[in-house]
């Protein structure tokens, strides 16, 4: 047995997870000529490139198949172009290693579709068995594949499926029928009453409302009653604008863009007869409603702004700089401003390629999020960052609410609310940050993140609660200058504490070793840590000595 082991551990899984070398018709010259030409390592400039790629396929799908007069207009068309563009898409960027998110895709499928034949009342052992497997196959591509240094890889993809389809699973579990309810054994059927009750009258229809705006990722009706094609999986999976960066939706969500299901939203009878209104239905006749081409642009020019102005950062703040003996013999306050902006810079780069991203799923119609009072559609749906309220927020939790949205969504819904039996909202919180830093990877640096930011969304909490709401009733009662001036101060105390904690915590995520992330943060003393430990200890000795008056009536989760 002990043989059997060790020849899986050196041989078979590292001959399997290892990545492969790139397929010999797949010429990456012209990428690494682009590379040594702009500065940008290769295996960025890659996936640059085949996130870009997505603008074309998205206008090539609009101009096809959301034509009215052509014949290919099909949800079966549509998914099939999802499905090879998808593949073909994943192919360039992974190579050989595309066998990985295949094998992963179907698997899951066919544990799905196996356990539905086998034990239909019995889907959760479903969910389970897909959430270890997708789980336990990212970890072990982890084990052989990951290197000290941040990998751009077939890792990047498996990371994104990975909980694609551990919500594929859970969703299959939801859509479990409910069994019928038995009838009482002690009255037999031919006693039973039978009672005449007359038709119930109908309700009159309800006015159109607006649509909530809220990421429609994860709606209400994502439970699977049935399961899905393998074909359509496997669309889904690879949507050719999300396989690789995102954003995370549900298998709902893809059958009702395929099916154009998506775009039946009336327009709220508040924005009858305006203008927008009638340019909406009109461009809804011909396709799907105008605006989009707008908000795509958008996007794609954003996201191009936070790539360069990180490239331009990261030559003034890289990381490593930190690590070197000249930062040392920097005063501690000129230490701390370059940490502060050594952290920015490390985000930059996910705001950028998340934005870029968002376009092709804008052209493609996906992210429709209905429209809004005035009878103007809204594009936002699927996007994963809130720039204006990133770069202002005044508090961790609007940092929650405008960074990688759909997956602190995902991470809500199948983890958060699934830990409920905890009874605890702070240890189901920490089982959530546990759950992301191990599917980020096994580097310790993405423990020491989440670990500082469940600490800091705990300081803040206390710190809020304390203080927070004192100081802005203190802030309400004044009048004219006096209550903007407050305001104001109040507002960028509580923004530099926010970005702070932020960006002190994107270090470690960075330089991912120990070692390093260690060394990092010694050469500002642990400013962060400290600065922590000190507000907690602090609530917790004025809670001692000024305990907070209980009122008679406390409601208690």
């Amino acid at each position: 047995m002990d043989s059997i082991l060790r020849l899986a551990h050196e041989q078979v899984l590292p001959a399997w997870f290892a990545p492969r070398p790139s397929a010999p018709f797949l010429d990456y010259g012209l990428t690494h000529s682009a590379s040594l030409a702009s500065g940008i390592p290769e295996p960025s400039l890659r996936l640059l490139l085949t996130v870009l790629a997505g603008y074309p396929i998205a206008i090539f799908y609009r101009l096809i198949f959301l034509n009215k007069t052509s014949s290919i207009v099909g949800e079966s068309a549509r998914n099939s172009f999802f499905l090879v563009s998808g593949l073909l898409m994943s192919y360039y960027f992974n190579s050989f290693d595309i066998i990985h998110p295949l094998t992963t895709c179907v698997g899951t499928w066919l544990i799905c579709r196996v356990i539905a034949l086998i034990a239909p009342k019995n889907r959760s052992l479903a969910s389970t068995l897909s959430f270890l497997f997708n789980f336990g196959y990212l970890l072990t591509s982890y084990k052989y594949a990951a290197t000290e240094e941040y990998d751009i890889c077939y890792t990047m993809q498996q990371c994104v499926q990975c909980l694609r389809m551990i919500g594929y699973g859970m969703d299959f579990m939801d859509g479990q029928p409910k069994s019928a309810k038995k009838k009482d054994v002690a009255t037999p059927a031919s006693e039973e009453k039978k009672v005449d009750t007359p038709a119930p009258t109908p309700a009159p229809a309800a006015p159109v409302v607006v649509r909530d705006k809220t990421p429609i990722s994860f709606g209400r009706d994502i439970a699977l009653a049935q399961l899905p094609t393998l074909a359509e999986t496997i669309g889904y999976a690879f949507f050719p604008f999300a396989f690789l960066v995102g954003p995370q939706f549900s298998f709902s969500l893809y059958k009702k863009f395929i099916s154009m299901e998506l775009f039946n939203v009336p327009i709220p009878a508040s924005a009858a007869g305006s203008d927008e209104a009638k340019a909406a239905a009109a461009a809804t006749v011909n396709g799907i409603p105008q605006g989009s081409l707008r908000y795509a642009l958008r996007c794609f020019f954003l996201g191009i702004f936070y790539l360069g102005l990180g490239q331009v950062l990261g030559g003034f703040f890289p990381t490593a700089a930190l690590l070197g003996k000249a930062f040392l013999e920097r005063s501690f306050a000129e230490r701390v401003f370059i940490f502060w902006w050594t952290g920015k810079t490390v985000l930059n780069k996910y705001l950028g390629i998340w934005t870029i991203g968002e376009g092709p799923c804008v052209l493609s119609g996906i992210t429709f999020n209905g429209y809004d009072a005035q009878g103007k559609p809204d594009w936002d749906g699927l996007r994963n960052v809130n720039p204006i309220n990133y770069e202002f927020a005044t508090s961790l939790t609007q940092i929650v609410t405008s960074f990688n949205m759909n997956t602190n969504f995902w991470a809500k819904l199948y983890v958060f609310k699934r830990l409920r039996f905890l009874g605890n909202k702070n240890l189901s919180a920490l089982g959530v940050l546990l759950f992301l830093a191990v599917w980020h990877g096994t580097h310790i640096g993405y423990f020491c993140c989440f670990g500082l930011e469940f600490m800091d969304m705990e300081t803040e909490r206390r710190m809020s609660a304390r203080f927070g709401k004192p100081i802005n009733a203190f802030i309400t009662r004044q009048k004219g200058v006096a209550h903007v001036v407050a305001k104001a101060v109040w507002g960028v105390i509580t923004w530099l504490l926010t970005t702070s904690a932020l960006y002190f915590a994107a270090v470690p995520f960075d330089l991912l070793q120990l070692d390093k992330s260690k060394q990092a943060l010694q050469t500002i003393n642990y400013l962060g840590v400290y600065v922590m430990l000190g507000l907690l200890f602090l609530d917790i000795f004025l809670g001692i000595v000024m305990p907070k008056k209980r009122s008679k009536s406390i409601k208690t989760e």
